[in-house]
Parts: structure tokens; sequence; C-alpha cells
């Protein structure tokens, strides 16, 4: 899958790690755009503090070999050349078998206070940029697809409900895009087929 979205998205590097934490954060905010999202194996501190920052984590407890990809601004453009809204990242097993999750993320390191705000803009980026990969066949109808959305300073790590709404909505949202849509601050990797939130 790695060399196909490269041949793709020729802005893009993918990354490769076992790790068996990933911590997805977002500088954007807290270093005035000179950082953006950054992907570590050990958790980062605030900027010139010693306080660890916060941020989405995903826990890899059997080291599968995970494949991950930080878009760049300038990669997703429609067919005028014109810039298309697109989430942060996505991580996917290294195997890339078609029957994989593959799990997209769109970050927002800002107040709670202000997640209403935000919640409506990360689900239309993230189904911006899943679109913009069907369209370019990156993803098979075998693939689970997973959109996370996370807001690192809510201290809880699930808040469904808030983001994504009930069970009802989170139906209608997966058979209008065939996408499983989770407001968290934690996903567990269980192997290539299983990824999901952590409670």
């Amino acid at each position: 899958m790695k060399n196909r979205i490269c041949e793709v998205y020729s802005l893009c590097e993918v990354a490769t790690t076992e790790a068996e934490k990933l911590y997805i954060i977002d500088f954007t905010e807290r270093t005035m755009s000179a950082r953006k999202v950054e992907i570590h194996t050990k958790i980062p501190f605030i900027p010139e503090t010693t306080t660890e920052m916060d941020g989405l984590t995903l826990n890899n407890a059997t080291s599968l070999s995970v494949d991950h990809v930080i878009f760049d601004d300038c990669q997703f453009k429609d067919e005028k050349g014109l810039q298309i809204e697109h989430c942060e990242c996505c991580l996917f097993p290294s195997s890339g078998n078609e029957g994989c999750w593959i799990m997209f993320v769109e970050i927002k390191d800002c107040k709670p206070k202000n997640i209403a705000v935000y919640k409506e803009k990360c689900k239309s980026q993230l189904v911006s940029t899943i679109q913009d990969f069907r369209k370019h066949n990156l993803i098979s109808d075998t693939n689970k697809v997973h959109a996370v959305i996370s807001f690192p300073r809510r201290n809880k790590t699930a808040f469904n409900e808030m983001i994504v709404g009930d069970l009802i909505e989170q139906t209608r949202l997966f058979k209008e895009h065939k996408i499983y849509f989770v407001a968290t601050n934690k996903m567990a990797i269980r192997d290539c087929q299983i990824l999901e939130p952590v409670l």
C-alpha cells in the first residue's frame, strides 16, 4: 500500500515502526505553526516545558509493523489544482493486505470548550481524504476504514456521542461513507484486521 500512496501523493513520506506505543501529537497551536502534527514513539513534552504533551495514543502491544504517513498541506488537489481539505495522517499495517485496517486521523489540540466549533469540520476533512484515497484506488472494499477524531485536551479517552452521535447516527455515517467513525484519544491495534478504541 505504501508504494501506491507515494506514487499518488509524491510529497508524502512513509515511515515504519514496530513500537508498542505511538503518540500522534499536534504541535500547531502550541508552536504558532512552527511545528505541525508529528508521530512519536515516546511521549514528547510541550515545547519549552517538562510537561508531557497531550495526544492520540495508539497501543501496539503485539509490535505489529505499522506504516504511517503525515499529509502535507499541498498534497490533496482537485482536477482544477485547488486544494482539497484533508485530515492529518493515516496509519496501516505494513503488510498492507486487502483485509487490513487503515486509520485516518484528524486531531485538534484545542481547549475542550471549542470542540463543538470543530467537530463537523473534522468529519468533513476525514471524509474528503478517504474519498480521495478511494478515487485513486488506494483503499479496497475489503479494507476496514477507521476515521479517528481526537481532541487531546479532553480528559476522557472516548467521547463518541459528543462528536459522532449515538449508535443510529454512527450507523448512518457508516452506510453513507463506509467508514467507522470514532472520537477518542486512545486506540489499540489487536492485529492486521482489528483496530479498536480504548474505552
